[in-house]
Order: structure tokens, then sequence, then C-alpha cells
């Protein structure tokens, strides 16, 4: 999680083993604020970055969101609490594992995405027999600013 804050300076947000549309597992440490405002609106079925990772498979940046797919302004309200350059990317191995990054002042580069795509298939394999996260890990993330929700 550490390295993710590192190439994803805006935040990321990463849905591990998703059935159903619920992850096992969920990390989120994009700021406060946004997860607030998202969580408030309602907007993750709304969101146009994870329609797109919930129905495909690689790597999408953000700009290349069709705005008509954002008929709520999703993306311009991200952009407001500092997301403005991103990438979304999912996996099928068994099950969906997907991941939204953000960069504050640029768009990723091709290396970060790279390494960014290896810790989601990382993070994918290693969780894949987890049921839940235990006290001392649940306080590492915390430690690390990074919400945990299981399902």
């Amino acid at each position: 999680m550490a390295h993710l804050k590192q190439i994803a300076p805006g935040g990321f947000a990463i849905g591990l083993h998703i059935h159903f549309a619920a992850p096992k597992l969920m990390f989120n440490c994009y700021p406060p604020e946004w997860v607030s405002t998202y969580a408030k609106q309602g907007l993750l079925l709304r969101d146009p970055t994870v329609r797109w990772a919930m129905t495909n498979e690689g790597v999408c940046p953000w700009q290349d969101i069709d705005p008509s797919e954002d008929p709520l302004g999703v993306m311009t309200q991200a952009a407001g609490f500092g997301l403005r350059h991103g990438v979304s990317i999912s996996m099928v191995d068994g099950a969906r594992s997907l991941g939204g990054l953000a960069h504050p002042d640029r768009p990723f580069e091709a290396a970060e995405i790279a390494e960014a795509r290896a810790e989601l298939a990382r993070l994918h394999e290693l969780t894949r027999d987890v049921e839940t996260l235990g006290p001392a890990m649940r306080a590492r993330l915390g430690e690390l600013s990074i919400e945990v929700v299981t399902s």
C-alpha cells in the first residue's frame, strides 16, 4: 500500500475480488472530504471510471473517458478535490479486482501505470484466500491513512 501511495500521490481506491458488485476487500486513501462527498451522493454506481473498470479489463487513463459517460459530472467534482489526473485498472483472474489511482498535477507515466498494475495483481494474488484482516493489519493500514472495508 505504501508503494501505491508513492505511485498515486493523489490517492487511490482498490476493490479486490469483487463478486456481485461487492469487493471482498476495499482500500481507500482518497482525500477524506472526497470520500465523504462521494458516499453522501451515492456516486459509486454513477462513476464512469468505476463503470469502465467493472466492464473492461486493462488500463484506462481518465482523460480517455468520454464526457458523455459522466452526465452527473463525477469527474469534475473529483477534480475539485485534487483528483485531476488518474487511471483505472481492472483485471479478472477468478474474480475481478480493480483500482482507481490519482495524481494531482500530471498524467501518469507509462512506467507508473505498469508499477500500479503489477501492485494490483500482487494484491489480488496475496488476498485470494483472505477472508478478513486481523487487528494488527487494520491498525497498520490506518496509520497509512487507508480506509479498509471488508464484506
